[in-house]
């Protein structure tokens, strides 16, 4: 039996404190998500991949098996400036946040978990100065190396103080896709809480939990996620540090994202209210609603499982598109009928060379896409298909490309 470090997400909810956590989706015992295989018979440490959710404040939440630092570690796989999208995202987001709130040269914006520097980036062609903090080194290194100044650490509240003696306060700091990944997410609220005066915003953005149910987004999953967010858990831990939800931003990412707004004195917009009684009516707080979203999650995995037993009869070849996190998720609920893949493609070099944690699938870059003439392409990050789909046309026209999520369906 895997020990757990802490009771949090488990048997104690890690927003609220509440003590009653009910059991939404088991995914059985997986590899971590950032350990990759360096021979195709490498045996890795697996855990409990099973998702919990608390009744009072509906945070989503995994147990907690390993600490931050074996995930974020000095060979961290993901790169975010690997995909176009979310350059493009970044760029966006920056070019706004200046214009809404006059950021200039004698403003500061902070990125927490800034990985290589690719929105901070966005807001120095701005003009704008910036600091980033991330704790995986070579992303950090190669943010540096970019003209990024960033600190190599994890965030909470000591690295708060630490960065608010030297730097003083800015004028907005940014959490993309990271809170879900803090285990002591008041130690890192606490921090945010540090750094921010009355002038200071905060944004938060990660993927939507009630959105995640109600589409089944299953395989976004995995360890690496501690948590799975809901306005009703971060106004919950906002309050206690001091600081106001006032502002409830709904997003396209991951399938559909929300970007929560927050600062000391702000009052709230009508969107806040509007999201809590959303996120009430879709049945976030319900346990028939969470049984339903099982069951087609279950039916997604027997659906991709199947489709393989079907190539594997047909003796098709067939190669994956993205060594993704989720694909990971997906591919370690199928089982052994994942192995039909030939191996995937993936932009990221840290990647290239390996195995797949679990499936132990090969892992080559793009251009060995169309090596062995594959008749079925499967893109694992379906959150960027269409970007994938037009390389994938541009290099292996003949193939045929899919995505397995929520059902199997040609592209």
């Amino acid at each position: 039996m895997t020990k757990l470090i802490s009771s949090r997400g488990t048997n104690q909810c890690r927003a609220c404190g509440a003590e009653e956590l009910n059991s939404v989706l088991d995914l059985g015992a997986q590899p971590l998500p950032s350990e990759y295989g360096r021979t195709s018979d490498e045996v890795l440490d697996k855990f409990p991949l099973h998702m919990r959710i608390c009744p009072s404040c509906g945070l989503g939440q995994l147990g907690e098996y390993v600490l931050p630092d074996r995930i974020f570690h000095d060979s961290y796989p993901y790169h975010s400036s690997a995909s176009t999208t979310w350059v493009e995202h970044a760029r966006k987001y920056a070019n706004s946040m200046t214009t809404l709130l006059g950021l200039d040269g004698q403003s500061l914006v902070i990125e927490l978990a800034s990985n290589d520097g690719y929105l901070l980036s966005s807001f120095q062609k701005q003009g704008v100065p910036v600091l980033g903090v991330e704790p995986a080194n070579n992303v950090a290194t190669i943010a540096r190396e970019a003209g990024v100044p960033t600190l190599t650490e994890f965030f909470g509240v000591k690295a708060a103080e630490k960065i608010l003696s030297t730097h003083g306060y800015p004028s907005l700091i940014v959490a993309n896709n990271v809170f879900a990944h803090i285990p002591d997410m008041h130690d890192f609220m606490g921090g945010i809480s540090v750094l921010s005066d009355n002038q200071t915003v905060i944004t938060i953005e990660n993927p939507s939990f009630a959105v995640l149910l109600n589409e089944t987004l299953f395989d976004t999953i995995y360890h690496e996620h501690y948590s799975y967010l809901t306005a009703h858990s971060i106004n919950v831990v906002a309050q206690a540090h001091g600081l106001k939800l006032f502002r409830v931003e709904r997003l396209p990412t991951h399938g559909g994202s929300n970007r929560y707004w927050l600062s000391r004195n702000q009052v709230a917009d009508e969107s806040v209210d509007a999201v809590l009684k959303e996120e009430k009516l879709a049945g976030l707080f319900d346990p028939n609603e969470w049984k339903e979203f099982a069951a087609r999650a279950q039916a997604s995995i027997e659906g991709l499982r199947n489709w393989f037993l079907e190539r594997k009869k047909n003796g098709d070849i067939v190669v994956g598109y993205g060594a993704a996190h989720k694909g990971n998720t997906f591919l370690n609920a199928v089982g052994e009928e994942s192995k039909t893949l030939a191996y995937v493609v993936d932009a990221s070099i840290e990647k290239q060379g390996k195995f797949l944690p679990g499936s132990q699938v090969p892992v080559f870059s793009p251009e060995k896409l169309t090596s062995l003439n594959p008749a079925h392409v499967l893109i694992l990050p379906w959150n960027i298909a269409s970007e994938i789909a037009e390389r994938i046309r541009g290099s292996s026209s003949n193939s045929r490309i899919w995505v397995a999520h929520p059902k199997m369906r040609q592209i």
